[in-house]
């Protein structure tokens, strides 16, 4: 469909960073305004948009959510549709992902839904984690509480067009570890005379590493330290002070609970052995995506009646999908969207979604709204 090619090639030139969303939200609202949704609701945990289509009978609402947001990397691709702003693209597909959900408001323009309602959420600010639980209290102040929620995301790696399932978890649960310590500067040449955290930073690190390979979790936990900082450069100066940031990954929830309070307490026992003040701080919080069981064989089934190929995934994504907040509160599902096996990965500088998944996306969405809202 060609105007969906250009809307998201629209998008992909003009991307923007988690909260500041707002010409991103106007474009998509002059495209859905063409295709005269019965509601639609602007402003929705910052700029994000809820796009309704109302059935003919009562029945079930079905909710199908894409992500608004780019990324803080440059992309490398040459291609005419270009990101225009620098050092900011669509190198996670999110552009693609807003094209498919309004591929459906195109679909239900044409023909409305004979039961139940559908709502389109473009949601913004997933990739700071913040978007997906301020959105879900933004919907139930309007009265848009879903029956059920679905989501997809690109997933390079797979045959262009497949669909990828979790067993039952989708993706695991994340959050940053931030760890700042305090002790006393002193001159470089007197190091005695201050109490530098060099050693306890050090100490931490080794210790925040090796707790993943301990007995405690029931499933894969993961910590990667991804900033350090001791003090600042200054060479006559031995530090007072210092920083320690990690993410912290699970695929179970208990799991990252236990991870968080070992993590934490291992960095507070160690900084008082080396008489530090400390404080220890969590940020970036996604839960485990954990899909919803009988949802999730549904789609399997209209996969199947399609003649599309299903995978289903050995183990969880490593990474995190803030939509993981809508599973706690709604049957919901969100699964992958093969994008080729040799297609670039998501989050790398060459990474570009293939407009061929459009179309097919669009119409295996369509299928799932029509079984969920007609049984």
């Amino acid at each position: 469909m060609e105007e969906l090619v250009r809307l998201r090639h629209e998008l992909h030139r003009n991307p923007e960073l988690s909260g500041h969303e707002s010409a991103t939200a106007k474009r998509l609202r002059f495209f859905l305004s063409r295709y005269n949704p019965d509601e639609l609701y602007s402003n929705i945990a910052g700029e994000g948009m809820a796009v309704i289509y109302q059935g003919k009978e009562p029945g079930p609402t079905v909710l199908f959510r894409c992500d608004m947001d780019a990324l803080p990397i440059a992309e490398t691709n040459d291609v005419k549709y270009k990101s225009n702003v620098q050092g900011v693209s669509h190198v996670c597909g999110h552009d693609g992902h807003m094209t498919i959900i309004s591929g459906l408001a195109v679909r239900f323009s044409q023909s409305k839904p004979k039961k139940g309602r559908v709502i389109l959420f473009y949601q913004p600010s997933e990739e700071n984690g913040e978007g997906a639980r301020k959105s879900l209290e933004g919907l139930k102040e309007l009265g848009l509480n879903p029956d059920y929620a679905i989501a997809l995301h690109n997933l390079p790696g797979y045959k262009m067009g497949s669909i990828i399932l979790g067993r039952y978890t989708f993706s695991a649960a994340s959050k940053g570890l931030v760890i700042n310590l305090k002790g006393k500067p002193s001159h470089a040449a007197y190091p005695e005379h201050g109490l530098n955290p060099a050693a306890a930073t050090a100490e931490i690190i080794q210790s925040l590493l090796s707790i993943q390979s301990t007995t405690h979790f029931k499933n894969f936990i993961l910590v990667t330290v991804i900033h350090i900082r001791v003090g600042d450069i200054a060479f006559g100066t031995s530090p007072g002070n210092a920083t320690i940031m990690a993410t912290l990954r699970a695929f179970d929830d208990d799991d990252m609970t236990l991870l968080s309070k070992i993590a934490a307490e291992t960095a507070t026992s160690i900084a008082h052995k080396h008489k530090l003040g400390i404080d220890v701080s969590f940020t970036d919080e996604y839960p485990a995506s954990v899909c919803d069981k009988t949802l999730t064989h549904t789609l399997e089934a209209i996969a199947h009646e399609a003649s599309l190929e299903v995978n289903f995934l050995e183990q969880p994504n490593r990474w995190s999908e803030d939509f993981a907040h809508f599973s706690t509160c709604f049957p919901s599902v969100i699964f992958g969207l093969g994008a080729g096996e040799n297609h670039p990965d998501i989050h790398t500088p060459e990474y570009d979604f293939p407009d061929e998944l459009i179309d097919n996306a669009v119409d295996f969405l369509g299928k799932i709204a029509n079984k969920l809202m007609e049984g």
